[in-house]
């Protein structure tokens, strides 16, 4: 939730703003990482991250994808991290980790992680930063080494300020900041992180993101209350109706600000046509 007396805010949890961050300012990320789990992704580039699942919407969205030869990287922001969320992580590693296999060519191994930022605490250790998952034989203790799961746990860094030798703290504890201010203090003059606090404020400036931000937390608000409407209904067609009610007003909200249909059927889910004829409703 953010500050009141900051409406300017950009919170890391935001989907919107963790992919920006990610691709313009990669350095920060890869500290991150590096001191939490040691996973190293100086050498992998940013690769297509929409994965089709098979219908008009582009359901299986992530949120960062890296390729370096024959090996992959998922990172996902959980801001919401429930078993659904997380299965749905899952279900993008097994669908990355398969579809590196091409028909017709030499079989070449690779390896897939997910790594997932979680605003949570792990349920079996409420001080536990990360955790990380392989597939491993009960018996013999032989491990599959192709696929590997990372879940960090943002929770777990409250009340923490810099101070040497605590970077790797300092650095995830401003993701689960309410306001630059908040920023400020958990960074403590630590150069890399008040970085961070420079290029957020700069990004809060920008108006078309500004409004995809801003559409993001519109959309999280009504998902939760088509989830809690259909729930309580005990119809799933609560939710299906809720989530593409959503769509469309976030969609309305976006052409009426200028947004390009291109851009807004991208963010929204909504197919170009579908798009277009809700311009052609607020046009007339």
């Amino acid at each position: 939730m953010e500050n009141n007396d900051n409406d300017k805010f950009v919170s890391l949890l935001a989907d919107s703003t963790f992919k920006y961050m990610f691709k313009d300012y990669r350095e920060f990320f890869k500290k991150a990482i590096k001191s939490t789990i040691n996973v190293d992704i100086s050498e992998y580039e940013l690769y297509n991250n929409e994965i089709n699942s098979g219908n008009k919407t582009r359901d299986y969205r992530l949120d960062i994808l890296l390729k370096k030869d024959n090996d992959f990287i998922i990172i996902e922001m959980n801001k919401n991290a429930d078993k659904r969320t997380l299965l749905k992580a899952r279900k993008y590693l097994y669908a990355v980790a398969g579809g590196g296999l091409v028909e017709g060519e030499d079989f070449k191994k690779m390896r897939t992680i997910l790594i997932n930022f979680n605003n949570s605490k792990y349920k079996n250790d409420k001080e536990a930063i990360s955790v990380g998952y392989d597939l491993r034989n009960e018996k013999y203790n032989d491990v599959i080494d192709e696929i590997k799961i990372y879940d960090i746990y943002l929770e777990s860094l409250e009340n923490v300020r810099y101070n040497v030798g605590n970077e790797k703290e300092t650095y995830l504890a401003m993701f689960r900041a309410e306001s630059f201010e908040e920023m400020r203090s958990i960074a403590n003059g630590n150069k890399e992180a008040l970085k961070v606090v420079e290029e957020l404020e700069r990004l809060s400036e920008n108006d078309e993101f500004r409004v995809l931000y801003d559409a993001e937390k519109m959309r999280r608000k009504e998902i939760n209350s088509a989830r809690l409407d259909g729930y309580d209904d005990g119809k799933a067609e609560g939710f299906e109706a809720g989530a593409k009610a959503e769509k469309i007003s976030i969609a309305k909200n976006l052409l009426k600000d200028g947004i390009s249909i291109e851009i807004v059927s991208k963010n929204t889910g909504l197919s170009a046509e579908e798009v277009n004829k809700l311009l052609e409703e607020l046009n007339s």
